[in-house]
C-alpha cells in the first residue's frame, strides 16, 4: 500500500495540465454542492428549530407547515446536488481508466488501482468539502437578509453546527469514494477492454422499471392521503424523492434511443456526429444536460405553487404564508438551475479533455475546428430541450392525482413553468459555451496524447 501512495502524485502528474483541470473542476463541483446543501440544511434545521420554540402565533400554528415544505424543497434539490457531487468523482474517467487500466495490463493488482482511485477521489472531495464549508460561512449572511414568517431569520439559526459540518466532510469523501469505485468496475473487470476502447454495454429498459414504481406508489399514497393524510405525509415525500432520483437512470436509457433515433434520420455532418456520440455514451451526454432534466422536474413540481397563492381572500398570516410559498419556490427554483447550469459547464469541459484524443485525431483528419465545435454544441442542445420538457412533465404527471387539473388553473404556473424551462435552457447553453476557447486549446496543440 506505500507502493501505492508513492505512486499517486507521479500517476497524477503524468496527466499533465488536463489532469490538473480536471482536478480544478471536480473540487469546484466538491465545493459548490457541498455549500449548496449545508445552506438548504441550514434553512431546514432554522424552521424545525423555530417550530419547536415558536416566538409568535405564525411560527406556533404554521411551523409544522414550514417544516414540511422545507422538507420538500430539500428533497428537490438533494438529488441534484448529490448528482453533482457524484459526477464529480467521475470527471476525467475516459483518461483515468486508460492510465489505471495500463497499470493493470502492466501486473497492478486490482486491488492497487483501486486505492490509487480512492486515494484520488477521496483528497479531491475532502478538499472541495473544506472549500464548500468555508463558502457556506460566507454564504449565511446573505441567506439571513431572506425574509420568512414576516421577519429574516440570523447568522445563528441558519448555522447547522459543528457536528453536521463533521459529519459533511465525512460523507462527501466518503461519496467521492463510492462514485469513483462504480466508476473503476470495467477498470477492475476489463482492463484490455478499456485500453481498445471498446464500447460499454447498453443500458437496460428495466432502469424504466424503477420510475414507473415510484409513479404508481405516489399515486397510491396520493389516493390514501385523504384518511392516513398525517401517517403518509413521509411516504409521499419519499415516493417523490425515489421518482426524482429514478430520473438519473431513465436518463441516460432515454438519450441512448434519442440518439439512436437521430442517427438514422440526420441529414447533416453534424447532426449525425452529434447523434453518435449520443448512442456511443448517453451516460456522459446525461451527465452534461442532467442537471437541466432535474431542475426541470423541480419546476414542474413547482408549478402548482400559484394555486395556493390566488384568488382566495385570506388573513394577515395567510398573506405571509402565501408571500413566503413564492419565495421559497422562486429561492429553490434558481438554486436548482444554477446547479444546472454549474454541473452542464464543469461537465462539458471535462468531456472535452476526456476526448483529447479524439478531437485531435478528426482535426489531424481534416475536420475543421468549426465542425467539431459544432457537433460539441450540438450534443448539448439537441437532448437538451427534450430532457428539460420531458423531466417537467413527470413531475406533473406525477403529481396530477394530488392536484388534478386544478394546478393549471391559474395560467401563471403555465408561465412559470415555460418561463424556468427557457430561462434554465439558456443559463446551461451559456454554461457549456465556457468550453469552446477549452476546444481550441486542446486542438492547437499537435501532440495527440497517449492518455
Amino acid at each position: 500500500m506505500n507502493a501505492v501512495v508513492a505512486l499517486a502524485p507521479h500517476l497524477r502528474r503524468a496527466g499533465g495540465r488536463d489532469t490538473r483541470v480536471t482536478t480544478a473542476l471536480s473540487v469546484t463541483a466538491f465545493a459548490v454542492s457541498t455549500a449548496l446543501t449545508l445552506s438548504v440544511l441550514g434553512g431546514l434545521l432554522g424552521f424545525a428549530e423555530r417550530a419547536a420554540h415558536p416566538a409568535d402565533a405564525l411560527q406556533r400554528e404554521l411551523g409544522t407547515l414550514y417544516v414540511q415544505l422545507a422538507w420538500t424543497a430539500l428533497i428537490l434539490l438533494v438529488v441534484p446536488l448529490v448528482t453533482l457531487a457524484g459526477a464529480a468523482a467521475r470527471m476525467g474517467v475516459a483518461r483515468r481508466d486508460a492510465r489505471l487500466a495500463t497499470l493493470r495490463l502492466l501486473g497492478a493488482t486490482p486491488r492497487e488501482v483501486v486505492a490509487l482511485s480512492l486515494l484520488e477521489t477521496c483528497v479531491q472531495g475532502l478538499v472541495g468539502a473544506v472549500i464548500g464549508v468555508l463558502g457556506y460561512v460566507a454564504l449565511l449572511p446573505l441567506w439571513a437578509l431572506v425574509p420568512f414568517q414576516g421577519g429574516t431569520f440570523s447568522v445563528g439559526e441558519l448555522w447547522v453546527g459543528p457536528l453536521v459540518v463533521l459529519a459533511v466532510l465525512v460523507a462527501v469523501p466518503v461519496l467521492a469514494a463510492v462514485s469513483g469505485l462504480v466508476s473503476l468496475r470495467r477498470v477492475v473487470v476489463s482492463p484490455l477492454g478499456v485500453a481498445r476502447r471498446t464500447t460499454p454495454p447498453g443500458l437496460k429498459v428495466v432502469r424504466v422499471v424503477v420510475l414507473a414504481v415510484a409513479l404508481v406508489g405516489f399515486a397510491i399514497a396520493t389516493a390514501a392521503a385523504g384518511r392516513l393524510a398525517a401517517a403518509l405525509v413521509a411516504v409521499l415525500l419519499g415516493f417523490l424523492a425515489a421518482g426524482f432520483g429514478a430520473m438519473n437512470l431513465v436518463g441516460p436509457w432515454v438519450l441512448g434511443i434519442m440518439g439512436r433515433v437521430q442517427a438514422r434520420r440526420a441529414r447533416t455532418p453534424v447532426r449525425l456526429l452529434a447523434a453518435r456520440r449520443l448512442a456511443d455514451d448517453p451516460r456522459g451526454a446525461w451527465r452534461v444536460v442532467g442537471g437541466l432534466g432535474l431542475a426541470g422536474f423541480v419546476a414542474g413540481a413547482l408549478a402548482v405553487v400559484p394555486l395556493f397563492t390566488s384568488g382566495q381572500q385570506v388573513d394577515r398570516q395567510g398573506e405571509i404564508l402565501n408571500d413566503d410559498l413564492v419565495t421559497g419556490a422562486m429561492l429553490t427554483l434558481v438554486i436548482a438551475f444554477l446547479l444546472a447550469a454549474v454541473s452542464a459547464g464543469i461537465q462539458q469541459a471535462s468531456t472535452v479533455l476526456d476526448r483529447r484524443r479524439e478531437y485531435a485525431l478528426a482535426h489531424l483528419a481534416g475536420m475543421p475546428v468549426e465542425l467539431l465545435d459544432a457537433v460539441r454544441r450540438r450534443e448539448v442542445t439537441g437532448p437538451m430541450v427534450r430532457v428539460a420538457g420531458g423531466s417537467s412533465l413527470v413531475a406533473v404527471v406525477m403529481l396530477s392525482p394530488l392536484f388534478k387539473t386544478a394546478a393549471f388553473a391559474d395560467w401563471r404556473g403555465i408561465v412559470l413553468l415555460v418561463g424556468c424551462l427557457v430561462g434554465g435552457c439558456l443559463l446551461v447553453l451559456a454554461a457549456t459555451e465556457t468550453s469552446r476557447p477549452l476546444l481550441r486549446s486542446v486542438l492547437a496543440e499537435p501532440l495527440v496524447r497517449a492518455d
